[in-house]
């Protein structure tokens, strides 16, 4: 409507430098002006988001400064570096790499620990392999790459995948993907076939990269600093689930499963695992394959740090190709005693993936667990692929949180912005709130404020906001002493619309196209309003924002039923 004065999404969702952008209306040409809701999460690399191909995407960054600047950071061992090469892609920015004694290698300091892809563009010379090794004190990782016939050679230690890919013109990418205890350097070697032993001789190299997680991922630039892309540290997450835009705000939760991808260094019994087996819901090839030879197999995740007598949700992607009766058991190390064996197969369809969800509390005195993933007595084979396991405090999930060695957390979503100047022109005022449906949950408090319109940020004067309960959608309305709550009368699982109309001593709650409420208030000027807020709150829940609207005025029922009218 020509009349709101401020609205968020609706078809108009952007961001920009970590704010999202919403629009409010400048002038008496009707121009829509961009507004910028500050927008934080902490310096947080743990969320994801599902993007518009329905894809999960991660933070991503190039730990690796001066990624291919070979003469810059990098320090040379018996090797010369000469830039201006042509190049995979067209240019002239690859580096002829050459040797001038057996074992030569252009290497640089790097310090982290956990799991890693290590890539770089390389292609033959007057020697046809790379070597490439990963220095660390918990044990090295290494691997060999034929830049003739395109294979992976010789590779192993804690590095338990490498892969390479032709991208033409006799260059290929080489990866090197490994779990790592303290990495001191990074190394690239000229190599003749398996042997470092010529004393001279020369590849060509480009583009290296460093980044935790199971593959690599598209390449980064770097200079004098680390780059990153997707999901970056502040920014508004767009969520796609279901195909539909909607902001995604979330509580601040920890994934505690140390690595949510990696499964080298599970507990298997009767079963096989082939790591980067085939593409994962996040798009690339990083699921792992697990089949199982008997009804005694064990396929685990041992010695998981939790506390006792608290309620934790365990969330995986599955996707059964063979086999049915899978079953997942949770194990009290400290008690010597089960918890509880749950049968997934009904969440499951086969060549599909599911996240399956389960939630459960710990027994009194627990404080170390073991998540067992197996085929239950029904069949005594069963291949499947797995990938993102996530285990968090709390009785609902919320969106993945990748880990690579440690847990990780990610932080609460918050927002906010100041009007400028008063939006409301007569001391009325409506909002209109448009929540994505959820799934029911348990442990929101009714206290839970969403989304605000205030006169102040600290929400301790009049302000009308969206609320939600463990089933409820409703809307509070604070007249400075009093709080009012409306019900919107719609299941939490549906879709939402929602206005509130305020004048005067009087307010009104529409929702889905039928005026629900009336109630009295103390009466309020609302052209005091200068704020729209998140609240933070340690027990907000997951909410998917469609759109947000402010008008400022008091609109007619007709208008208000028209607007909330799905």
């Amino acid at each position: 409507m020509s009349k709101a004065s401020l609205e968020l999404g609706g078809g108009n969702w952007a961001a920009k430098d970590g704010n999202l952008l919403g629009y409010a209306v400048g002038d008496t040409s009707g121009k829509y002006l961009p507004r910028e809701f500050t927008f934080s999460r902490g310096a947080d690399i743990a969320a994801t988001r599902v993007n518009k191909d329905g894809l999960i995407e991660k933070y991503r960054e190039n730990l690796l400064t001066y990624s291919n600047q070979f003469d810059t950071t990098w320090s040379s061992s018996n090797t010369t570096e000469t830039g201006g090469q042509a190049g995979y892609d067209g240019t002239n920015d690859a580096w002829l790499l050459e040797k001038s004694a057996s074992s030569a290698f252009l290497w640089r300091s790097f310090s982290g620990s956990g799991v890693y892809s290590l890539s770089l563009y390389a292609k033959a010379g007057t020697l046809n392999s790379v070597f490439v090794l990963i220095v660390a004190s918990g044990g090295n990782g290494n691997g060999y790459f034929n830049l003739s016939t395109g294979t992976v050679g010789t590779f192993g230690n804690n590095a338990f995948d490498a892969q390479i890919e032709d991208v033409g013109n006799g260059w290929y990418r080489c990866s090197l993907i490994g779990n790592y205890t303290n990495i001191s350097q990074v190394r690239i070697y000229p190599a003749n076939g398996e042997s470092l032993t010529d004393t001279s001789g020369n590849i060509y190299i480009q583009d290296a990269q460093l980044e935790r997680g199971l593959v690599a991922t598209d390449y980064i630039e770097t200079d004098s600093s680390t780059a990153s892309a997707g999901v970056l540290d502040d920014l508004p997450r767009i969520d796609y689930t279901g195909g539909s835009a909607s902001l995604l705000l979330e509580p601040q939760r920890t994934n505690i499963c140390t690595n949510s991808e990696d499964v080298s260094n599970w507990s298997l019994t009767f079963a096989t695992v082939t790591p980067n087996d085939t593409i994962s819901p996040e798009g690339v090839q990083n699921a792992a394959k697990i089949v199982t030879s008997n009804l005694a197999c064990d396929v685990k995740l041992t010695s998981i740090p939790v506390s006792p007598s608290t309620t934790y949700t365990a969330t995986f992607y599955c996707k059964l190709t063979s086999g049915s009766g899978l079953q997942t058991r949770f194990y009290d190390n400290t008690n010597g005693a089960n918890i509880e064996y749950y049968d997934y197969s009904s969440q499951l369809v086969v060549g599909e993936w599911k996240r399956v969800t389960r939630t459960f509390t710990t027994p009194a005195g627990c404080n170390n667990i073991q998540i067992w993933f197996l085929a239950a007595s029904s069949s005594a084979s069963v291949t499947a692929h797995y990938w993102g396991y996530q285990l968090e405090e709390g009785s609902y999930p919320t969106s993945y949180i990748p880990t690579y060695g440690v847990s990780a957390t990610r932080e609460e979503d918050n927002m906010d912005t100041t009007f400028s100047s008063p939006l409301s022109t007569d001391g009325g005022v409506s909002v209109l709130y448009y929540i994505k449906g959820t799934d029911k949950k348990s442990g929101i408090s009714a206290n839970a404020r969403y989304l605000n319109f205030a006169t102040d940020s600290g929400l301790t004067t009049p302000y009308i906001a969206y609320n939600r309960t463990d089933e409820e959608h409703r809307v509070r309305v604070y007249d400075g002493t009093v709080s009012t709550y409306s019900k919107a009368e719609v299941d939490i699982e549906n879709d939402v619309k929602i206005v509130v109309v305020a004048e005067g001593d009087t307010h009104k709650v529409f929702s889905n196209g039928v005026l629900r409420y009336t109630r009295t208030t103390n009466s309020i000027d609302w052209s005091s309003i200068t704020d729209f807020v998140h609240t933070s709150n340690d027990d907000i829940g997951v909410i998917d924002v469609k759109q947000a609207l402010l008008f400022p005025t008091a609109l007619t029922d007709a208008e208000c039923i028209a607007l909330t009218t799905l």
